[in-house]
């Protein structure tokens, strides 16, 4: 039957290309792959699609995923689906799963998603998902059940990546019409009505229970993910911004900057920084305590080998040391070197007469500034070891650098990418402490010599 003959889904195809439009979603020439799960709402973005596909000029494929999950079920929908394509004269993609012992709703998401992702790479294409009106309002509830955030509240995102969402301002009931006006039958997915999943109950419990105590509560809590996606739009800008002036290395941003900023903002940059280390997004529940590090300092570990790290008045993402970073190793000779963290180091010669400080500066200079005969025999610039041995200028004492960097708390991760320059076992200059107190300038220094630590690009 013709979509043009039918008000029912020309009212819902048009409330779908208003919203399409807005958020800028097809691309004229392009090529959208609709993923098709055989159910009624994919069934209504398949027709949706081809009946938009000449006047929006783009063209349409299809995708399914057989995860294997209910049987003959499973079958049944792979072949309602190349049926479906072969009605509309759409290619079909199938991508046939064996799951593995206790898999499930997750399980079966990622795998969707990963073979979606990787078609629409191969033919350079967008891939529609047929998310409605009603699994926006169920992703919100089961979010806020689990404590989320701004970005959470803002439920499923219309556009992101290769990944468009036409109908997420459509109630699932109007496609429904939609579908049976035109005589086009669907699959039903029969764990949708048990308790099997969160997913099944939230949608046959928990909302219509909200429905029921405030009528459209459903598209209440659509305007609400809107609003709230506004919001989490803004703070991201915001805590970018925030990140890029407190930077002041690879890795690593003014703590004091970030303690001086709104609280909402900071967390939100945490949260950026949390997810940018490739942590898991579950991890971003870490923003308080990462909070308390700002001023207490210490380290908090936010994945396997990633830390955040707070010591001498910086935030660091920290990683755990490679193999590359444990066998680093360069000479002592003016000019520039690479540090295993990315940081560059700078090593200038100095006549003693620019290394001349008043009595108050002495102290603090003999940190930045020393004598070069004194360390350029047998050193060489590495990574800290177990042993290492330091006597900071000032300080008067030698101890284990490990107890050092202990002091000032200074996370596993960091410690293993020191660089250090050293003598054997003896540490002559450690990134971040300065000289030892073996190479001091003196009356006697004929060449001086500084390491300066800058980023790359300086």
């Amino acid at each position: 039957m013709d979509e043009r003959a039918c008000p029912a889904p020309e009212r819902a195809w048009r409330a779908a290309d208003e919203f399409a439009r807005a958020q800028r979603m097809f691309v004229r020439g392009g090529v959208v792959i609709a993923a098709l799960s055989g159910g009624g709402d994919s069934v209504a973005l398949l027709r949706y699609l081809c009946s938009r596909q000449k006047a929006l000029g783009f063209r349409v494929l299809a995708a399914h995923v057989n995860h294997g999950l209910r049987g003959a079920a499973s079958d049944g929908d792979e072949a309602f689906a190349r049926a479906v394509c072969a009605q509309c004269g759409v290619r079909l993609f199938v991508r046939r799963l064996t799951p593995p012992a206790n898999a499930g709703e997750a399980w079966a998401r990622e795998a969707r998603y990963a073979f979606f992702e990787r078609l629409g790479h191969l033919c350079g294409a967008q891939v529609a998902t047929a998310h409605t009106r009603d699994d926006n309002a169920e992703t919100v509830l089961l979010h806020l059940a689990r404590g989320c955030a701004v970005r959470g509240a803002a439920g499923i995102p219309p556009v992101r990546g290769r990944f468009v969402r036409p109908f997420l301002t459509l109630p699932r009931a109007e496609l429904r019409a939609a579908l049976r006006a035109l005589g086009q039958p669907w699959r039903e997915d029969e764990t949708n009505a048990t308790a099997q999943y969160a997913r099944g109950r939230v949608r046959n419990a928990a909302l219509p229970a909200l429905c029921a105590v405030h009528p459209g509560a459903d598209a209440a809590l659509a305007r609400f993910a809107a609003s709230m996606r506004d919001v989490a739009d803004y703070l991201d800008a915001q805590a970018a911004a925030l990140l890029e002036a407190a930077r002041c290395g690879a890795d690593a941003y003014d703590a004091a900057a970030l303690c001086a900023a709104p609280a909402a903002l900071r967390t939100q940059a945490l949260r950026t920084l949390i997810l940018r280390a490739g942590a898991k997004p579950e991890k971003t529940a870490l923003c308080a305590r990462a909070g308390a590090l700002l001023q207490a300092g210490g380290a908090l570990c936010i994945g396997e080998g990633v830390w955040l790290s707070v010591s001498q008045g910086q935030l660091r993402v920290c990683r755990k040391q490679t193999q590359a970073q444990k066998t680093w190793q360069a000479p002592l000779s003016p000019g520039r070197v690479a540090a295993p963290d990315g940081s560059v180091l700078e090593i200038r010669l100095l006549t003693p007469e620019m290394c001349e400080f008043s009595a108050p500066d002495a102290k603090k200079a003999f940190i930045f500034c020393a004598d070069y005969d004194k360390i350029k025999t047998h050193s060489c610039f590495r990574t800290r070891r177990p042993g290492d041995r330091f006597t900071p200028a000032g300080r008067g004492v030698r101890k284990l650098l490990s107890k050092w960097c202990s002091e000032a708390k200074m996370p596993p991760a960091q410690r293993g990418a020191l660089a250090v320059l050293a003598r054997g076992s003896e540490v002559l200059w450690a990134q971040g402490f300065g000289f030892s107190a073996l190479a001091a300038v003196g009356a006697e220094t004929k060449t001086a010599v500084t390491i300066t630590v800058r980023q790359m690009g300086e």
